[in-house]
């Protein structure tokens, strides 16, 4: 039985080594051809006379020849440099040295194609017997490298953007606007999140406070730490203290043993919106917490080490809330080290059509519906309005149209938004100042946004998946009619042709409007900055630009 067993594998051997024998040189270079021409990268081979003896399919792709002519062929008749790169054959230098070359840019022309490549390339010398018989050159084409290092970001960026964050939704890449104050406002909420100081967030209502707050959790060291928000105006203010400081079991009937918001936040930011609807009384015990970095529960005598970020946000401004008893002077002082101002949608119009692309985008998805364009004459009345809810009653305005329109729309216009709002739009100011505007479609077509007024009805504006408008954009609109306030587009006038290009006329406006202002206040630019609603960086900024 044994030998049989023994006789059974010395056969299997003899299969084997029968088999092996079998591969002819033949048949291994037509597997090293098949394997290589599955390679993504590109593949060059030159022999001993730096004549060309391989050549792969991602290097026929990449460099636009045939394999097949290009073979035997050297490397000066196939190749020659640009002025970027050496005068002579790579190849031949490896191939004379037998040192290899590792990861380089190269620059150069393919004489059969006339394609110039850039590349990163690395070569190599194979060496037999003590002398180098051959170069190998593996190519990476560098526009494809870019190409699909953007593609994988914008993949990673993706998963990233969707995967739920410590109980938030927004980052600053959540964050849309190209006007200038509103950029300034981003960037110096960027700096601010880099340290652990306090922020007072003041805003209107719509404005985006909470969407500032979440950005800046997760744009700084407690971004791995939870995220609480609280609107104070939303909670009576008998439960407020107990829900900030906790209980201690038996410190009133009913309490139990319960940690407060800040206790909850430790390593994380508790955010406090509308701050100015606490009790004074209840402001002045945050004010301990926040000098103090400790808490105290209700009942208890031990008091507790807490390590959060406080953010507080406020809807009205704040000097008028310390002037009618809504907010504490030392609150104030102890949070104004650092004030963000959000500014209101109707200080950044410009930024409405960039808005609305957002939201379509957004709520095509939702409602499976497949509009693309907004009607030219309801985006002029848009940028007529003056959003008292700010960008939240724009979001609300555009998502009523996927509420009471019929499937299948293509165009938002005034008659697809429903009555409520549209009764907004419909003011005869607003109309009227709208109705000249209305006839030149081209008038809406932004720089950088993608419109296209051929592709669809010629009185719409396109948007399309991804929009980005830059502050200006708008062209060959009318200079404003003023009214009272400054408004542009008042009942009653009709604004005359325009006689300078949009950014001209609308610079000379700011001029104008900044010259007075300061001139009527005495070169205050603190003051002139508070009347005119933006921050003064931003308002020095304007006074360098017109040179006033």
């Amino acid at each position: 039985m044994q030998n049989e067993t023994e006789a059974r594998d010395g056969e299997r051997e003899e299969g084997r080594a029968g088999s092996g024998a079998e591969y002819t040189p033949e048949m291994m270079n037509r597997i090293y051809e098949a394997v290589l021409n599955q390679v993504e990268e590109a593949v060059v081979i030159s022999d001993d006379e730096n004549k060309v003896i391989f050549i792969n399919r991602a290097a026929e792709v990449i460099e636009g020849v045939d394999a097949k002519k290009s073979l035997h062929k050297s490397m000066e008749e196939l190749y020659c440099p640009t002025e970027n790169t050496p005068k002579h054959s790579r190849h031949a230098i490896v191939l004379n040295t037998g040192i290899a070359a590792n990861e380089y840019f190269n620059q150069y022309v393919v004489k059969e194609s006339h394609k110039v490549l850039n590349v990163i390339e690395r070569m190599f010398p194979v060496n037999y017997k003590n002398r180098t018989v051959a170069v190998y050159s593996l190519i990476k084409n560098l526009p494809v490298m870019k190409k699909t290092m953007e593609q994988s970001l914008e993949l990673y960026t993706h998963f990233e953007e969707e995967k739920p964050r410590n109980g938030t939704k927004y980052t600053f890449s959540s964050i849309l606007g190209n006007d200038i104050n509103f950029v300034e406002a981003i960037s110096n909420a960027k700096h601010v999140a880099q340290n652990q100081t306090n922020v007072l967030i003041y805003g209107e209502t719509g404005t985006g406070k909470e969407l500032f707050a979440q950005s800046i959790h997760n744009y700084s060291v407690f971004q791995n730490g939870p995220f609480i928000s609280v609107n104070c105006a939303a909670i009576p203010a008998t439960l407020l203290e107990s829900m900030f400081f906790g209980t201690v079991k038996g410190s009133y009937t009913g309490a139990n043993n319960m940690a407060g918001l800040f206790e909850q936040a430790e390593n994380g930011t508790l955010f406090l919106d509308e701050i100015n609807s606490m009790d004074i009384a209840l402001q002045a015990k945050l004010l301990k917490v926040i000098e103090n970095k400790t808490v105290r529960r209700i009942g208890s005598e031990k008091e507790l080490s807490i390590n959060c970020r406080i953010l507080c946000a406020l809807n009205e401004d704040p000097l008028e809330c310390i002037e009618n008893g809504k907010l504490r002077r030392d609150l104030y002082y102890r949070l104004s080290s650092c004030i963000l101002h959000i500014p209101p949608l109707r200080s950044r119009k410009s930024d409405i059509p960039l808005l609305c692309g957002c939201f379509i985008t957004r709520y095509n998805k939702e409602y499976g519906q497949h509009i693309r364009r907004v009607d030219s004459g309801l985006m002029e009345r848009f940028l007529r309005y003056q959003w008292p809810g700010n960008v939240r009653e724009l979001q609300h305005v555009v998502e009523s149209a996927y509420s009471v329109s019929e499937q299948n729309l293509d165009v938002l216009r005034l008659e697809h938004i429903s009555p409520y709002y549209r009764s907004f739009f419909a003011e005869p100011g607003i109309a009227g100042a709208a109705a000249p505007m209305a006839a030149d479609p081209a008038a809406w077509e932004t720089v950088d946004s993608p419109v296209s007024s051929a592709a669809g009805s010629a009185d719409t504006v396109d948007f399309t998946t991804k929009v980005s408008a830059a502050p200006g954009d708008f062209r060959a609109l009318p200079p404003p009619a003023h009214g009272p306030g400054g408004f542009p587009g008042s009942p009653g006038q009709s604004p005359e042709p325009p006689s300078l290009p949009l950014k001209e006329a609308m610079d000379a406006y700011e001029k104008s409007i900044l010259s007075a202002t300061l001139a009527r206040l005495g070169g205050n630019v603190s003051a002139a900055a508070r009347e005119l609603m933006i921050t003064r960086q931003a308002l020095q900024h304007k006074i360098k630009k017109y040179g006033l």
